[in-house]
């Protein structure tokens, strides 16, 4: 009983435990947020152009940058659920080190990455700040659309921290076990 209760200690920390659960309960909240803004926005839009012909000039803009918030903040949560760009069927038949080698190596490029638009990208919120630059057609500052970048890839690299840290406990790539698993 003692070393099943350990291994399922050992599993829980391995996945970040209650961390783990706050920053996907954050990502799965942003996601539904503004997968609602969209629906909202594109039935109203359409409504609004078969009622009057027109629209609202701040629509487009402000599904654009809602949909850019889904984007990174589905990246990291695709990344954390093991649903990520990978060569799956390439590293299976690898080695056990040689596979956490390369997963290892993944981390490194994705962290590097994430490090670079995160620099970048912060330069680019300043100068907006600066600049008192808006959503066009509304008076929401552009800064709030666009710090979904470095902010989706800060989550990005956490979900990449989580990952290196149980290859480098266990040699293997994470098993999570609290996701939903799809079935075909």
């Amino acid at each position: 009983m003692s070393n099943k209760n350990s291994e399922q200690k050992k599993e829980l920390s391995l996945q970040g435990g209650w961390f783990d659960r706050i920053v996907t309960t954050f990502e799965t909240g942003v996601m539904l947020g503004t997968y609602v803004l969209l629906i909202a926005i594109i039935g109203e839009e359409t409504m609004r152009r078969i009622l009057t012909g027109g629209q609202w000039l701040g629509g487009p803009e402000v599904a654009l940058y809602a949909f850019v918030w889904l984007s990174w903040f589905s990246m990291a949560h695709n990344i954390h659920n093991d649903r990520h760009l990978s060569f799956t069927e390439f590293r299976n038949r690898m080695g056990r080190r040689l596979r956490a080698g390369f997963e290892i190596f993944d981390c490194a490029l994705w962290i590097g990455l994430g490090v670079i638009i995160i620099v970048t990208s912060y330069d680019v919120i300043a100068r907006q700040i600066n600049y008192a630059q808006v959503v066009f057609g509304t008076n929401i500052p552009l800064a709030a659309a666009t710090i979904a970048v470095p902010v989706g890839w800060s989550l990005t690299i956490i979900r990449i921290l989580q990952r290196l840290r149980i290859i480098a406990i266990t040699g293997e790539p994470p098993k999570i076990s609290h996701i939903v698993v799809e079935v075909a």
